[in-house]
């Protein structure tokens, strides 16, 4: 203790602008453990080299460039970077070139700098610890497939990536790294909003992800919590609010999915025996398909959720049923039951069996016609005539009466401040 008091008392300020260095590197190799490099407003050049634990310290205007080559700022102990515009990086996919780029140092902490013109935005590489926060992170005009990554954790574990704004980026993705909290950070005009590989016990909640090709997708990971979040206007070829691919012991509550071609999309997840998923208290509508699953998933349990005016509330790719998941009060648009005795369930079950979707289903190409005449005409004549009807898709037998959309409109704004 006497010692950290020691060193703290010994701290220094480095200045670097008029009447101090001339350079950034040459005041971060000047400074001891502890002391803080304050870099005056102005544009300095990069690449920079962070090596010891100190402080780099932006003023208001305070700007470093890597003049379009290589990595801007590597950062490779334990050290905060706060209040930098870093831009400019190189564009080569085989450099993994970044804004910032952290790798094999501790509880590293990243926040209030502004990255812009940049391949990859933040790129955490066996960095476990680090926070980063409050960033705002631009990529570089590329086409989609030529983008790096606005964030990125590899082999970081406990992670805490809070309130940050990524915009024109690939994703913001999580490798290898358990044990981190993704929380209030809003993704735009990227691919993947979100997306965990191999990583297990996370938690995501209160982020907006709008207008990505997907708004998550969580593949070969398990024990994952998301709750608040917003899933919005994902319409690409992807076209997902959300997807699972062999993902297990997931919990999905109180999240808005809006306005996607696919709000859920579900394959083999879970993928391990025994496993289940939940979701509850989620508001889907206004998606093309509310909940897409393939034929074989199971194990699945969907309550108390909200689906509102989907062009298809449920729909199993290629034909079938989602019977083997459970569907319990939930409340659906489409129900035309009544609540005889007030307890705010229908008094009979939820079935959704329409013979244009299980066309749709088996034959994709089909879709354009939904919501034409002659497929509501077809509609009207497989219901007059029961032999032609397909086998339910779902079954809700205690589905919800009352959508309370006054609260749900309630949650949407939480979620959206």
């Amino acid at each position: 203790m006497s010692a950290l008091c020691s060193a703290l008392l010994q701290a220094a300020q480095l200045v670097v602008g008029p009447g101090g260095f001339p350079a950034v590197q040459q005041a971060i190799d000047a400074a001891r453990p502890g002391d803080t490099v304050v870099v005056s407003a102005g544009t300095y050049g990069g690449p920079l080299h962070v090596s010891k634990p100190v402080v780099l310290l932006g003023q208001p205007g305070a700007v470093i460039s890597g003049g379009g080559r290589g990595t801007v700022l590597l950062v490779s102990a334990p050290a905060t970077v706060r209040g930098l515009t870093i831009v400019s990086s190189g564009e080569d996919q085989s450099r993994e070139d970044a804004g910032i780029m952290v790798v094999g140092a501790e509880g590293v902490v990243l926040e209030d700098n502004r990255l812009e013109d940049v391949l990859f935005g933040i790129y955490l590489k066996q960095a476990p610890g680090a926070v980063i926060r409050r960033n705002s992170i631009r990529g570089k005009p590329l086409p989609l497939a030529r983008r790096g990554d606005g964030i990125r954790l590899w082999y970081s574990d406990r992670g805490l990536v809070e309130e940050n704004e990524v915009a024109d980026s690939r994703d913001l993705v999580i490798w290898f790294s358990s044990h981190t909290l993704v929380r209030g950070n809003t993704v735009t005009a990227s691919r993947y909003g979100l997306h965990y590989m191999y990583s297990n016990h996370n938690r995501f909640e209160g982020n907006r992800f709008v207008g990505n090709e997907v708004g998550a997708f969580i593949m070969y990971s398990g024990d994952i919590i998301f709750e608040r979040n917003l899933f919005a206007e994902s319409r690409g070829a992807l076209g997902r609010g959300i997807g699972f691919k062999d993902a297990d012991s997931i919990v999905a509550v109180n999240n808005v999915i809006v306005n996607n071609a696919v709000g859920i999309s579900l394959d083999n997840s879970p993928h391990l025996q025994g496993v289940f998923n939940r979701f509850s208290g989620n508001f889907i509508a206004y998606n093309d398909v509310g909940i897409s699953l393939l034929p074989s998933v199971s194990r699945n349990w969907f309550y108390d959720n909200r689906l509102v005016d989907n062009m298809v509330p449920v729909e199993v790719s290629g034909g079938g049923s989602a019977l083997a998941n459970v569907w319990q009060g939930n409340y659906w648009s489409e129900y035309a039951g009544f609540d005889r005795d007030g307890d705010g369930r229908g008094d009979t079950p939820f079935v959704w069996n329409r013979l244009s979707d299980d066309l749709i289903a088996k034959h994709p190409a089909l879709r354009w016609f939904t919501g034409s005449l002659a497929f509501g005409v077809l509609d009207l004549i497989a219901r007059a005539f029961p032999l032609l009807m397909p086998q339910p898709v779902v079954v809700d037998s205690a589905p919800r009466i009352e959508s309370k959309l006054w609260e749900l409109a309630a949650g949407v704004r939480s979620v959206s401040r």
